[in-house]
């Protein structure tokens, strides 16, 4: 009974500051070096670094062009806040994707249905940045389908079928 009322009064508590060790730092928004980005802007920086991590991946580490993929990279990396590139560097050191394009109403990143409240506010101009609820990937918003692509193609009438008719039963001479 005694550790039923201590936990009752662990929740009463005021929160006077943080009592988590796991506490995320966050950079400084009112910072006037550094003024606070829109989450546009995050989502480009982000799905740039994600494709130059993954061009990376298919070089050679030592070759030239896999060096200039690192410089590019280091830019892209200055221009992100460090909270997002911890969780980012944290899912890459672990051998997965840090970010993921949505395809068909699914997370990139772990191929699940994404729920649908979760899509409609990536779809809504000015969103915030999404986390998969799945494999806390990033996930970057579908590529917009160009005009052409998004009507459908009109299709040639079908070269027509041959039907068959019905057999004609055998009738019985009743003669």
């Amino acid at each position: 009974m005694n550790s039923a009322l201590a936990w009752l009064e662990v929740f009463r508590r005021p929160a006077d500051g943080p009592t988590s060790t796991d506490t995320v730092f966050f950079d400084n928004p009112t910072d006037p070096d550094r003024p606070m980005k829109s989450t546009d802007t995050l989502l480009e920086d982000l799905c740039q670094l994600s494709e130059l991590d993954a061009a990376k991946r298919r070089l050679e580490p030592q070759s030239p062009r896999c060096q200039e993929l690192k410089l590019e990279a280091e830019t892209v990396r200055e221009r992100l806040p460090t909270a997002i590139l911890s969780h980012y560097d944290l899912r890459i050191s672990k051998g997965k994707r840090g970010a993921a394009r949505v395809r068909n109403n699914t997370c990139g990143g772990c191929h699940l249905l994404l729920p649908t409240g979760q899509l409609s506010d990536l779809r809504r101009e000015g969103s915030s940045l999404q986390v998969c609820g799945f494999c806390s990937v990033f996930i970057l918003p579908e590529l917009p389908q160009p005009e052409a692509a998004a009507a459908a193609p009109e299709v040639a009438d079908p070269a027509p079928v041959a039907v068959k008719k019905p057999r004609k039963s055998k009738a019985k001479a009743t003669d």
